[in-house]
């Protein structure tokens, strides 16, 4: 698949010491090798980063990192948040399509930050 080089991974250890070094908007999304859904939003988000200007992309497994699952306490994958300065933004919820992912980026971008989980 072209693009999903340019979405790295992060686990429960380096989470937010990898985010807190990435200046300005980043998105990360949390999925899992048996979710459908997470696949479709991987590959928007692949698409997205061919058509859109580049945007750090972190990608978190949450079969295997449990301490983040529970810390922002997803019940539901695909789950996307985005990050500003290493700041929690807020959840970034849209269909994954790449123009309504790049109007939902612009609209929370717009908005104050929430508080993170």
């Amino acid at each position: 698949m072209r693009g999903m080089k340019n979405i790295a991974s992060l686990t429960d250890l380096n989470f937010h010491h990898v985010l807190a070094e990435t200046p300005g908007a980043a998105l990360v999304f949390f999925t899992a090798p048996n979710c459908g859904a997470c696949r479709n939003l991987k590959l928007a988000l692949g698409r997205y980063l061919h058509e859109y200007p580049p945007l750090p992309l972190f990608e978190v497994d949450a079969v295997h990192n449990g301490g983040l699952v529970n810390a922002f306490d997803i019940f539901h994958l695909p789950a996307t948040f985005l990050y500003v300065d290493g700041h929690y933004h807020c959840e970034l919820r849209c269909e994954p399509l790449p123009a309504r992912i790049h109007t939902a980026i612009q609209t929370a971008l717009a908005q104050p930050a929430e508080d993170e989980p």
